[in-house]
């Protein structure tokens, strides 16, 4: 099912409506090779597959894939791999590039909107559920984007934020110091400045934990690929099996992140 992503933030009514049961299934940092590669000693692709069939399982109504995608330099080959994958799930998937991605090879895999290396950023509703998805592949988000989610922000308060990095310290030492999200004061203004509860879903740290930062709820998903001890000033690897993030709305109100683990 391709993804859809509309050009433009006014195109669904204003009106708040009464939440839906929604389950959501958040997948994150693939670092997918070709067939018969291993990555750090662990089969990238085969865990993948291990959440995927255990996501579906679960019946969420979509998905999110929140980047990095590729191992690490991108290659078109498995963008092509990776389709009919998510293709067979049956259910909407939506997609935000990170930092090991090329928005252009998205593009050609997926049909997604846009021109090369534009930014992937588009608004996405999942039942009555509004979805902010901002694109941080090259470790920054870009003034053209910064103006698109302070009208977005305007127009859809309520709408939680997707994107590949957190815009604030996690906690995560080695990420934090070495591949943080770059030049944030704007975003964060924007994030912050009404004072709104907003929920952020990302990746990229290779771990799982929630932080709060002024108004924000930020929600780290643990990856399908490796971990990395958060603890640690240099990189460290920790075994754990492969994980992804079941996000859940209920019709009381209630919300619901739970990080899954797949043995």
């Amino acid at each position: 099912m391709n993804p859809y992503f509309p050009d433009s933030i006014s195109y669904f009514t204003r009106v708040i409506p009464q939440i839906v049961h929604t389950r959501i299934a958040q997948i994150t940092d693939l670092h997918l090779l070709s067939p018969g590669n291993m990555l750090m000693d662990i089969d990238v692709n085969a865990r993948l597959q291990s959440v995927l069939d255990h996501a579906s399982e679960n019946n969420p109504d979509a998905y999110f894939l929140t980047g990095d995608f590729c191992a690490q330099d991108p290659v078109q080959e498995i963008y092509h791999q990776l389709r009919p994958l998510l293709d067979a799930l049956g259910k909407p998937y939506y997609i935000t590039p990170g930092n090991h991605d090329d928005r252009g090879m998205l593009r050609n895999a997926f049909y997604l909107d846009g021109h090369n290396d534009e930014p992937i950023k588009g608004l996405v509703r999942v039942n009555n559920l509004d979805f902010l998805f901002i694109d941080s592949a090259h470790g920054v988000v870009d003034k053209e984007q910064l103006v698109w989610l302070r009208k977005a922000i305007t127009l859809y308060p309520r709408a939680a934020i997707v994107m590949h990095h957190p815009p604030v310290p996690m906690g995560v030492r080695f990420m934090d110091n070495k591949y943080p999200l770059r030049e944030t004061e704007d975003l964060l203004h924007i994030l912050t400045s009404d004072g709104r509860r907003r929920r952020i879903f990302c990746g990229h740290f290779h771990t799982s934990r929630t932080v709060e930062h002024e108004n924000l709820q930020v929600h780290l998903c643990p990856p399908t690929s490796f971990f990395i001890k958060p603890t640690a000033d240099d990189f460290e690897q920790v075994i754990l099996p492969p994980a992804y993030l079941m996000l859940e709305w209920t019709e009381g109100g209630d919300f619901r992140a739970v990080p899954t683990y797949v043995p």
